[in-house]
């Protein structure tokens, strides 16, 4: 049976399936992560050290999986099966003809629809009712273009967040290594090749995309804050010179000609804030990278008249 693999990972949910992994019977030989500083607010960014440790795996740190040093690192260690889990590169040829049995990468969609980038604010910002996660092998460095190995449907809720949808999920990751790595290992997982006609793509997102226009309507502002929440940068919008990260709220409706991103209220919960067509109330917001200040703790800091954008 193949077992011997090498993990390239950055986050929490991907560390969790490493452990999966190793439960279902993987000899973790070794792991491919970020170097520090560890920044949790960027994407769940954490540390590996602890889970090379305690499994003998060699921990190999680098910023570029595709550069000659990682690549013979990883060959060194001569993997049955690469994993690329919670990774942002495209890996590359020279790495891919390293494992015995193949390269296989976890994408939170349901493929082939919705390739490429940002995946949970697309579905949450495009108000899908379901998406899932898919289990596919890596050919080439086309991004997200294998063969598909498995999948898990999960429902989107009308309400979904970035944190709620990220955890469902991650659960669902968790799923498909304790179902598939034992039939990737024993050589009988399926291999089911993806319709090119049923591809769609969604496009790269950056922290710079979250600036929220105050003339839009509050039912898609909600979904704007909600898809872009932790643990991505947020939705933000500026108070004079100092950026404001919006992290929580909810659409109201509202009447008046104020302009779009005047503070209209304080509520016990928070601050209303008028949008193109109706209010949202802002339950949760910090400044300048600072604490989340929640309810009655940001009416100091947003008075009502205040104009935001």
């Amino acid at each position: 049976m193949a077992k011997r693999i090498v993990w390239i990972s950055f986050d929490t949910a991907s560390k969790a399936c490493l452990e999966v992994a190793a439960e279902a019977g993987a000899e973790i030989a070794g792991i491919v992560s970020l170097p520090g500083p560890v920044r949790p607010e960027v994407s769940g960014m954490c540390r590996f050290d602890d889970v090379a440790d305690r499994f003998g795996a060699q921990l190999i740190e680098t910023r570029n999986v595709n550069d000659p040093e990682s690549v013979a690192a990883v060959r060194r260690l001569e993997p049955d099966m690469i994993w690329v889990v919670g990774w942002s590169q495209l890996v590359r040829e020279e790495l891919l003809a390293v494992p015995s049995q193949g390269t296989f990468g976890m994408h939170p969609t349901l493929l082939p629809r919705h390739r490429g980038r940002a995946p949970i604010v697309w579905t949450i910002l495009n108000g899908l009712t379901r998406t899932g996660v898919t289990l596919f092998e890596i050919p080439d460095a086309t991004a997200d273009s294998g063969a598909i190995v498995g999948q898990v449907d999960v429902d989107v809720a009308p309400d979904e967040t970035a944190s709620t949808l990220y955890g469902k999920l991650a659960a669902a990751e968790r799923e498909l290594v304790r179902v598939y790595f034992p039939q990737l290992a024993a050589g009988s997982a399926p291999r089911i090749r993806q319709d090119p006609k049923r591809v769609s793509q969604w496009p790269r997102r950056v922290p710079a995309d979250g600036l929220i226009d105050w003339d839009t309507r509050a039912g898609y502002l909600d979904a704007w804050v909600r898809a872009q929440t932790r643990p991505y940068p947020g939705a933000f919008t500026w108070l004079g010179d100092r950026r404001a990260v919006i992290w929580n709220a909810r659409p109201e409706p509202a009447a008046g000609q104020v302009p779009a991103g005047t503070v209209l209220a304080h509520r016990p919960d928070g601050v209303l804030v008028a949008a193109g067509e109706g209010a949202l109330l802002v339950r949760e917001a910090s400044l300048d990278d600072g604490p989340g200040l929640r309810g009655a703790d940001l009416h100091p800091v947003l008075p009502c008249g205040t104009v935001l954008g």
